[in-house]
């Protein structure tokens, strides 16, 4: 009885740079049960064979000159929860690595690693785990303690503290704040230069920033570096 042959692995390469693509293709298909099927330079190319070529798994880059990376994953993701999606970027920071999962990416994998970690990645999203490389995941962890410190600090103000820091923060004036609060507008900039003080923060801006990583403004965290 003869042994049946290993199935193949059908990979779809997915980034700007034809050269990285021919680099990436030459790796993969030195492994026996992975195979190239297509490559795609832009975001609309990769919807587009995702779709004619449906293949296992897709190698992206998230720095696509029309769509971005994270808007491909979403619209595969609405399309196709079965296949595989290995974000291989330049960046490794939160910034990136966080919008990438809550599209819908399965692993993630810096350019700087060695070629082991993309075929490492692409094995454990095959068997239906997630990878995420070292280096993103500690960036994380640490983005994660930072949201966890942001948060303890807001919860040690005064009532009145966060209230004036949280409308503050979503742009109303002064006047504004002390409409909602029924206190007056000196009152109100009591409260905020009282609490930015105890937040070591010196500019709106800094004030805008602590809000979103304490988790006040949920909507805009991918916003900010």
């Amino acid at each position: 009885m003869t042994e049946s042959a290993p199935s193949v692995v059908r990979i779809l390469l997915v980034d700007d740079h034809k050269v990285l693509r021919d680099g990436l293709r030459v790796l993969l298909e030195d492994e026996a049960d992975l195979r190239v099927v297509g490559e795609a330079g832009t975001g609309a190319q990769a919807l587009e064979l995702a779709q004619t070529l449906a293949p296992d798994v897709i190698v992206l880059d998230l720095g696509l000159p029309d769509i971005s990376g994270i808007d491909v994953i979403r619209s595969l993701r609405s399309r196709d929860d079965a296949v595989r999606i290995v974000v291989l970027s330049m960046y490794s920071r939160r910034e990136f690595v966080m919008p990438a999962i809550e599209a819908g990416c399965d692993g993630y994998v810096p350019k700087s690693s060695t070629h082991t970690s993309l075929l490492q990645a692409i094995r454990t999203v095959l068997g239906g785990e997630r990878y995420l490389h070292p280096t993103a995941a500690t960036a994380l962890i640490g983005a994660l303690k930072d949201d966890e410190s942001e948060t303890a600090k807001f919860a040690a103000l005064s009532e009145r503290e966060q209230d004036v820091l949280r409308f503050t923060a979503q742009g109303f004036t002064s006047r504004e704040i002390g409409e909602k609060l029924i206190i007056s507008s000196k009152t109100v900039e009591t409260y905020r230069q009282r609490a930015m003080e105890k937040l070591h923060l010196e500019h709106r801006s800094d004030l805008i920033k602590f809000a979103v990583r304490a988790g006040l403004l949920d909507d805009y965290k991918t916003l900010l570096e």
